[in-house]
């Protein structure tokens, strides 16, 4: 019988490692698919990655009140909104900071704070990330699974034939009519 995820976590907060394993693969894609709410593909996997190590590392923290997936989207949704943050905070450039400066044309130019994203902005981002995600959880299993693991994941394709086990020109054919077919879905829709 499989376990349920608050018995693999209190097997968590004893330090067993197969339920760690056990607990992480079986939230791999609804956690990466929660990230891309906030952030872009190529920030998912650290983001992934760090809210993973959290899990083992605060175990303690989570009390049988509350569904264990709740208790790592809430987690991964706080390691985005941090993440955010800091990148508003990186792309903010104060005129005393940047002082002055020539462009190509030797043309004397002054630093401008850029502008961040406002609330609606954000929220706008969000709804479109939401919208994809929906469109491709649509898709055939076996096309989800090739399309994650090349766009999410950044494998190469030669990566993934050899993992599925299929020539690589399935793996293009499947990548192929992913790509299409949620871009037709995504263009029909707006």
């Amino acid at each position: 019988m499989t376990p349920s995820d608050s018995e693999l976590m209190v097997r968590i907060q004893s330090a067993d490692r197969d339920a760690f394993e056990v607990f992480s693969a079986r939230h791999e894609r609804t956690l990466r698919l929660h990230l891309l709410r906030y952030v872009d593909s190529q920030d998912v996997e650290d983001l992934a990655q760090e809210a993973m190590v959290r899990v083992w590392d605060r175990a303690e923290q989570w009390s049988d009140r509350g569904a264990p997936l709740a208790w790592l989207l809430r987690i991964a949704t706080n390691l985005a909104l941090n993440y955010i943050r800091d990148q508003r905070m990186k792309a903010t450039v104060s005129l005393s900071e940047a002082g002055d400066a020539e462009d190509d044309n030797g043309h004397e130019v002054r630093a401008l704070e850029l502008s961040t994203a406002s609330a609606d902005e954000l929220a706008y981002i969000r709804h479109q990330a939401s919208r994809l995600a929906q469109i491709v959880s649509e898709l055939p299993e076996d096309r989800q699974d090739v399309l994650r693991r090349s766009r999410l994941e950044g494998m190469k394709l030669q990566d993934i034939a050899a993992e599925l086990d299929v020539p690589l020109g399935t793996v293009k054919s499947r990548l192929h009519l992913a790509t299409k077919w949620v871009t037709q879905r995504w263009e029909d829709e707006q």
